[in-house]
């Protein structure tokens, strides 16, 4: 074989370059990107959707929103104010001002200042919401405060006794239960009172969580009702570390949340993130970035499920959705654009999302003119020592 043919080989075979089927030949970690982008086109059960500034903005107002749900959900921000309940144990202290009238008749004791005070014994609530005060008699307190009874009392007392004034305290709180389970160090029934009252509080008193707290979510289930929230979220905003109310059950949850990463980043991995999500540009990082050796900057993408509501709201057509109303969708980001990177600091990555980087197409004629190097050389070889 002469070197004319040699070269009119060499002409033919890279004239093949140009054909999008002779790469299929080569090793490749994925589909590239013309065949993403084409699917469009090619299959119609798949939604291709490029990604701007604009609907990145769009798609981050839609995302679900702890805090807002909290906002939403008014039974959730109550305060509470411990109540007597049947089974609490009550102590009363009754104080007399001086000169004592009735307290001077029995066995009290008197300060020198002539203050007379009388310590009643400690009673638990009945099952039918009475407790019994000397002089009085029995008194309701079920569903009461502490404070409440005490002024009730006052009341009763002040056409007998001398400017009367009452202590009512809670010595064990019987009834104001709530219970925690999960993630904690104790699953247990603890009662609610005035200095454990909070999610942070019953946390604590369950000998806090076992779980990672970026990756811990907290579940209040209440009168049917149900609002979830990061446990992160709670220690970092006040607001979401709300009181608790008797017969809460809180569940404390491992949230593993993951997305696969594939194709031409430095790293091919199964990425866990915190239950509140992470940035595209959160995940590529955590990856190693790009391959700088064979990605397209071009050809990044990120497929999901979709909820169909949210496509119809943004207002892009989609032809198929699964029975539960989820949609396919592609979405393809250009980083050789400047305004891309606040696309991928704005975009939120969801559980279960592939993240998948396509091969530069010039990694695929590297590979191509290897081989046609490892085919020609040696039919060169040969034609020079022929001569």
């Amino acid at each position: 074989m002469g070197i004319k043919k040699i070269l009119t080989l060499g002409s033919l075979l890279g004239t093949l370059i140009v054909i999008n089927g002779c790469a299929t030949m080569f090793p490749q970690q994925g589909p590239s990107t013309y065949t993403i982008k084409s699917q469009k086109h090619v299959n119609p059960y798949v939604t291709v959707i490029e990604l701007s500034p604009t609907l990145t903005f769009v798609l981050k107002k839609s995302e679900y929103s702890f805090l807002d749900d909290f906002q939403q959900e008014k039974v959730f921000n109550k305060k509470y104010s411990p109540a007597l309940g049947a089974g609490d144990i009550v102590e009363i202290t009754i104080y007399e001002s001086p000169p004592p009238v009735l307290l001077a008749s029995i066995n009290s004791s008197i300060s020198s200042k002539g203050l007379a005070v009388l310590q009643i014994p400690p009673q638990a609530v009945d099952d039918q919401g009475y407790i019994n005060v000397p002089f009085i008699g029995r008194i309701y307190v079920l569903g009461k405060r502490p404070e409440e009874v005490s002024r009730e009392i006052e009341k009763k007392l002040s056409n007998v006794a001398n400017n009367p004034q009452v202590i009512v305290r809670v010595i064990e709180y019987k009834s104001a239960y709530v219970t925690v389970f999960g993630h904690v160090k104790e699953s247990k029934r603890i009662p609610l009172e005035y200095s454990t009252s909070t999610i942070l509080d019953i946390l604590a008193s369950a000998g806090g969580v076992t779980s990672p707290i970026r990756k811990t979510l907290v579940q209040i289930d209440r009168n049917g009702r149900k609002i979830v929230l990061p446990l992160e979220d709670i220690i970092k905003n006040p607001k979401l570390n709300i009181y608790l109310q008797p017969g809460d059950i809180i569940t404390v949850v491992y949230k593993t949340q993951s997305a696969l990463l594939m194709g031409a980043t430095a790293k091919n991995m199964e990425l866990e993130f915190e239950a509140t999500g992470i940035s595209l540009a959160q995940a590529l990082s955590r990856a190693g970035g790009l391959n700088l050796n064979t990605a397209h900057a071009k050809g990044v993408f990120i497929f999901r499920y979709e909820d169909k509501k949210l496509l119809e709201e943004l207002g892009i057509e989609y032809k198929f959705r699964t029975k539960d109303g989820k949609v396919p969708v592609i979405y393809t980001i250009d980083l050789t654009k400047p305004e891309s990177f606040f696309v991928i600091k704005d975009f939120k990555i969801k559980d279960k999302d592939i993240i998948y980087v396509a091969t530069a197409p010039s990694v695929q004629i590297q590979q191509f003119l290897q081989f046609i190097s490892s085919v020609i050389s040696p039919v060169f070889m040969i034609d020079r020592m022929s001569r």
